[in-house]
């Protein structure tokens, strides 16, 4: 019998307490840009700049609801909960953009780790089909001086994946508390043997939250999908798991062109509610690792359904009881990528790229310095996304006003 979902494991905050939090989280943006510079019309011209891009965007609307879990608040999965140290270092590096403060900082605020390169599965879409293997690549040593790395240059926010990140789970205890304060780690996981006893363990061990893969909201379609009969049992219940013992929970959608419509969307995003799950990040397929030179990239079809979905569910009063969905691509397709400047991905084998689907590696993470290799990788990004009008954006920057 699955494990009760404890209170602070995930609650949609929306309504009128919603208009409040986003009051009390402008009073703090100002606050902390005018300690930041010290000055308050400089403060509030920069906090201005931060509005009026997110206007050009999605228009003058305001955020409707936003997860509250173990008294934190996520508007998505790809930045840090708020209020805490790590969202103060997100938040304000974003602000150092526009106008700088500092000689030298660091641009990334996200890195995703791939820690192993195991994995039961053998999913259609995975980017890292090649590096999949038997044996590991690199050592815990490894992982812990790569991840102290970057924790070093200020990273606020990191992915933990694979493979399958659970396939390594002493050496992920081993990692996750071993690692520095003041950032937020999540899993990316298929729920591959996340039972309560593992969720326990990672939620003691420092974890904020798993991203949990679901790719059809039907069963047989899923486990298609991901090439095992059991894996869309193992959703249900890493889900259930991970919500007994506090941890935030997302579900993640390859949403492939077969699945793009609007009654697919809504049956996933309601079956996202009725499991009280309340954020579900959508992925666009590549043609990159097992997908290498298929035909599946989105046209503008699927790009029109999907922005005009993500649109609704942000805005529309009707949907504000449904999950958040984050949708970086929405803004990246307008922004340019935040790939090798934002954030980038260090596969198994310890090579860094802009990003899961760029494969070509710039460099190793364990190299003397890094700092060659992070200045190749800004402004490559992905092809998708080509460097566009924005300068500065904050990931779903929608939310801040």
């Amino acid at each position: 019998m699955l494990n009760k979902i404890r209170k602070d494991s995930g609650k949609l905050v929306f309504g009128f307490r919603c208009r409040v939090l986003v009051f009390v989280f402008r009073c703090y943006l100002l606050l902390l840009a005018i300690r930041e510079y010290r000055n308050p019309w400089l403060a509030m011209m920069v906090l201005r700049r931060l509005v009026n891009l997110k206007r050009s965007l999605v228009g003058n609307t305001q955020s409707m609801k936003w997860l509250r879990s173990n008294g934190r608040y996520f508007w998505n999965v790809s930045s840090p909960g708020w209020p805490s140290k790590a969202f103060r270092a997100f938040i304000s590096h974003e602000m150092n953009r526009i106008v700088p403060l500092r000689k030298r900082q660091s641009q990334l605020q996200t890195l995703i780790l791939s820690i192993t390169s195991r994995c039961p599965l053998a999913c259609k879409h995975c980017y890292e089909w090649k590096n999949l293997a038997g044996s590991e690549c690199l050592s815990l040593l490894q992982l812990r001086q790569i991840l102290d790395r970057f924790q070093r240059l200020g990273v606020s926010h990191v992915e933990l994946s694979g493979g399958e990140p659970l396939s390594r789970f002493d050496d992920l205890i081993v990692l996750l508390q071993g690692a520095g304060k003041g950032t937020d780690f999540w899993i990316l996981t298929s729920g591959f043997e996340l039972d309560y006893r593992k969720a326990r363990a990672l939620k003691k061990a420092g974890l904020t939250g798993a991203v949990i893969s679901l790719d059809h909201f039907n069963e047989t379609k899923h486990n298609e999908f991901r090439a095992n009969p059991e894996s869309y049992s193992w959703v249900w219940k890493a889900v259930k798991n991970a919500q007994s013992v506090g941890l935030a929970v997302a579900l993640s959608l390859c949403a492939t062109r077969e699945f793009i419509n609007t009654e697919n969307l809504e049956k996933y995003l309601k079956l996202a509610k009725d499991m009280g799950v309340w954020i579900v990040r959508i992925l666009e397929p590549r043609a990159v690792g097992h997908f290498s030179e298929c035909d599946i990239e989105l046209g503008e079809e699927q790009f029109r359904i999907l922005d005009e979905f993500y649109l609704k569910l942000t805005n529309d009063p009707d949907y504000r009881d449904f999950p958040i969905l984050d949708f970086l691509a929405y803004y990246q397709r307008r922004t340019g990528c935040f790939g090798g400047d934002r954030y980038l991905y260090v596969d198994s084998k310890g090579e860094m790229h802009s990003c899961p689907f760029c494969q070509e590696s710039a460099g190793s993470a364990l190299a003397e310095s890094l700092d060659e290799i992070l200045v190749s990788l800004r402004g490559k990004g992905c092809h998708k996304y080509p460097r566009a009008r924005a300068k500065s954006i904050l990931p779903d920057s929608c939310m801040l006003t």
